[in-house]
């Protein structure tokens, strides 16, 4: 803002020694469209601008000395825009003249209409104004006159005294050649009262601020009181409001945010500022502050407490044109405060002591930006809960979300946000949680630590606390090439399996102790080629573990493999209890492979191999089990423990199928009887095989012959 102000004062200061010239060129020489050329060259020489004084030039004389000017433009140099620089409709300047006599200098009135200022910013970083700070450098500055003159000099200002200062209809155009951002001020209209040193000065200004292809405009009133001290070391801003009225597309009532600062003191010799009773009212949100700092040139450095009181985020949002999107939580975003220390300069930006409040959740911590140019943020967080669920999009048609553990949650995330613009951020940030809630899972005692830099990005994750047991995991994302590299690596350890797939809303039932990783590799430039791409390593071990739905030990009665081992308890619960279940598995195109699935169970050993399809969740598992043999009973010649036993599970991860292959059960079960029915009609048998190779042809014999045994 105090930028923009010099600019303006500056161009405004240029037209008025301009005006001035041409006064006393007037004075002398009685017309001065004389010797407008001569003004011109005088111009081209200081600025390398050229100016074109349009309008006629109006002399006015005792007991004011005046002149008015009509049209007049400034040229923009070369490499910006071919538009003037400035452009001035009218001006009109009257000094009294018997004043000058004893040192006084007493300007009527100063007024300028129509002035148009083009500012602009080229490709390499230089502005359109920066050839006005080149005049009078050090190297072509007279020389410096002694303490005497410089005070006489500041002794004459002591008795400058100013009528009023009028700008009217004015307008600022602003322009980024980089990012083609452009910003228009315009019916600006600037009045300042009666204006003398060391004395309270009244300023009002109006004006439109519209951003072209926004929905945004605001309609801006600021008034003021200031003192400027006779020696132009102090600046002093009282009872300063600044309200704009901000207008959106589509929305019937404005937004009226109103900016109140009681006191502002800029001290130069102390290179100070020092702000209080700072308020921002916008609707029902307030925010307070006051600030203190030291500032020379362009350089600035502030700090102090600011505090934003409770407001209604989503109502906010709704006054701003900001789509809400449909929450599973309709009161989530409903309540939030912050307050902070801030300590900013124009290279940083810095807010200590940070306590912030969402809804009832509550956040403390710091965060810093280390640099504008090439953003660093760097943030400490801790949070006493927060559930994530209640700010995610609402579930619809009571469809379930799928199981994410935290971080293919965020590798997901990632993936909505623009690659450049996450290349251009460098992050280090530490987030703990005692408790946090995430797509149903709750994870206790959680950390988070970020790191990004130029297109890499490394996440450690941690909760302590995550059913009965730990979780652990490291993300790593490289955004340098075309197609985006994701490695994931996961860990839980001792996790209450019931627990977890309950809250993961999972219709599969199954209880005990689970140990699992699982280390994934993939890359695409999108979520589809990533999911296509991705393969990696499973393991798995369950312990102690009941999986409900099924009870192997009734299935393997009612199919006559064994009369004595049955076990009471199971059969009245339609469950399986096995004592350890593992495996070691492939991920490829979303199919994950297992070839060494072993399990055990209190009567049998079982191995298998299988695939689930996590596109369609279908499972399709072949198991072979084998009776583990106990002492002799009056009918161990049942137990066929040699026999190995087959199994199929099919169906879904949320409905799955389990069968066995009854028949050949039944064939392994009967084997003996066959072989002494075949030994005892031997004869018989042979004469059916010869007459059936006469009839049909030869060979078929052959093959009822291998059904029995024979060759």
């Amino acid at each position: 803002m105090l930028k923009l102000v010099k600019i303006i004062l500056s161009v405004i200061a240029t037209f008025l020694l301009l005006i001035v010239i041409a006064v006393f060129t007037a004075y002398f020489l009685i017309d001065p469209n004389n010797y407008k050329s001569e003004i011109v060259a005088v111009v081209k020489e200081k600025t390398g601008r050229e100016l074109n004084l349009a309008g006629e030039l109006k002399l006015s004389v005792l007991p004011w000395l005046g002149i008015s000017t009509g049209q007049m433009s400034l040229s923009n140099t070369a490499g910006f825009q071919d538009k003037n620089f400035a452009t001035l409709d009218a001006s009109e300047i009257k000094l009294n003249l018997l004043p000058l006599l004893t040192r006084k200098i007493d300007v009527s009135r100063i007024v300028v209409k129509g002035l148009v200022l083009n500012l602009e910013k080229n490709s390499v970083g230089e502005h359109n104004w920066d050839s006005f700070t080149s005049i009078n450098t050090p190297e072509q500055a007279a020389p410096a006159i002694n303490n005497n003159e410089e005070s006489l000099a500041v002794n004459s200002l002591s008795v400058l005294a100013v009528g009023g200062i009028a700008i009217e209809n004015a307008q600022i155009n602003w322009r980024d050649q980089v990012t083609a951002k452009t910003l228009l001020f315009n019916d600006i209209n600037l009045k300042v009262d009666s204006f003398a040193l060391d004395k309270p000065v009244a300023l009002n200004l109006t004006g439109l601020v519209i951003k072209p292809d926004s929905p945004y405009k605001a309609a801006i009133q600021f008034s003021s009181q200031f003192i400027l001290s006779e020696k132009l070391e102090t600046f002093v801003l009282n009872n300063s409001e600044l309200q704009a009225t901000i207008s959106i597309e589509n929305t019937a009532k404005p937004i009226v945010a109103t900016l109140a600062v009681a006191n502002l003191l800029l001290d130069k010799p102390a290179q100070s500022v020092k702000t209080s009773g700072v308020k921002l009212v916008a609707d029902e949100m307030v925010v307070s502050a006051d600030l203190t700092g030291l500032y020379l040139d362009d350089h600035y450095a502030l700090q102090g407490p600011v505090i934003i009181s409770t407001f209604n985020p989503r109502e906010l949002m709704a006054r701003l044109g900001i789509k809400i999107p449909d929450l599973s939580d309709k009161q989530a975003l409903t309540e939030s405060s912050l307050r902070f220390n801030l300590s900013a300069t124009d290279k940083t930006l810095e807010l200590q002591e940070l306590s912030l409040n969402i809804d009832n959740s509550k956040i403390k911590g710091s965060a810093r930006l280390l640099s504008f140019v090439e953003p660093v943020i760097a943030i400490n967080l801790t949070a006493d809960y927060l559930d994530v669920d209640r700010y995610l999009p609402s579930v619809k048609n009571n469809v379930v979300s799928k199981f994410f553990s935290p971080l293919v949650a965020m590798a997901l995330a990632t993936y909505n946000v623009p690659t450049d613009l996450l290349s251009k951020f460098s992050v280090d940030s530490q987030l703990g949680l005692a408790s946090l809630k995430f797509n149903g899972l709750s994870l206790n005692d959680y950390q988070l630590n970020l790191k990004a830099s130029k297109g890499l990005i490394n996440a450690q994750q941690s909760a302590k606390g995550f059913y009965k047991g730990a979780y652990s995991g490291n993300l790593s994302f490289d955004m340098r090439n075309a197609k985006t590299l994701l490695a994931l690596d996961e860990k839980i350890t001792h996790v209450n399996v019931e627990s977890l797939l309950k809250d993961s809303k999972s219709k599969f039932q199954m209880t005990g102790l689970v140990d699992g990783s699982w280390q994934l590799k993939g890359q695409g430039q999108t979520i589809d080629e990533l999911k296509s791409s991705v393969t990696g390593d499973i393991h798995f071990l369950f312990k102690d573990t009941e999986i409900k739905g099924f009870n192997l030990q009734a299935m393997l009665d009612r199919a006559h493999v064994s009369s004595d081992a049955i076990d009471a308890p199971q059969v009245n619960h339609d469950l399986t209890r096995f004592s350890s279940l593992s495996g070691n598995s492939v991920l490829a195109k979303g199919i994950i492979h297992t070839n060494d699935l072993v399990a055990t169970t209190a009567t049998l050993h079982i191995n298998g191999k299988g695939s689930v399809d996590l596109n369609t969740e279908q499972l399709d598992y072949k198991l072979q089990a084998q009776l583990i043999k106990a002492a002799a009973t009056p009918s161990s010649a049942e137990q066929l423990y040699d026999t190995p036993i087959s199994m199929a599970v099919t169906g879904s991860l949320s409905q799955p199928n389990y069968a066995l292959d009854v028949s050949a059960l039944l064939t392994e079960k009967n084997k003996a009887k066959i072989a002494a029915f075949v030994d005892k009609n031997k004869e018989k048998i042979d004469s059916i095989v010869n007459k059936i190779d006469q009839k049909i042809g030869p060979g078929v014999g052959n093959l009822l012959k291998g059904l029995f045994g024979k060759h």
